[in-house]
Formats: structure tokens, sequence, C-alpha cells
């Protein structure tokens, strides 16, 4: 599953691990981050947001991983 790592640490490309409203534990690939979190894309293309605090569990590096300096940028 997951290491043990800070949000702050994700980076695009990472394998990310949420809690969905039922409980249950889904993951997907994170693409931006937004004002209210990480978007992460299921493999049926449907888009998540997961937040510190909130819903998010951990997170594994993926090996195509990049900053999102776009993201960063947009949401100062």
């Amino acid at each position: 599953m997951w290491e043990d790592e800070m949000f702050d640490e994700i980076q695009k490309g990472d394998k990310v691990f949420y809690e969905t409203a039922q409980g249950q534990t889904r993951s997907g690939k994170a693409k931006i981050i937004g004002p209210m979190g990480w978007v992460i894309e299921l493999s049926g293309g449907t888009p998540v947001v997961v937040n510190e605090g909130f819903n998010y569990l951990g997170h594994t590096e993926g090996k195509d991983r990049e900053p999102d300096h776009f993201g960063h940028l947009l949401n100062g």
C-alpha cells in the first residue's frame, strides 16, 4: 500500500490513496493541485479531490513523478 508520507510531498504522477464517504480505501494518480487539494484521476477517468485532514490516507511515488509548478502558480 502506501508509505507514511506527508501530503505536501505529493507530486504529479504519484499514486494517492484516499477514503471515500462510505469508508472504502481507493487510489488514483495525482494530476494537478488545486485550491481544495490534489485532483486525482481514477481508472475510469473520474476526478476526485483529495485534501489533507479530510480524506487523504497516503501516497507512493510514481515512476513518472514531477513537481506541479503550474498548479502551485495558479493557487499561489
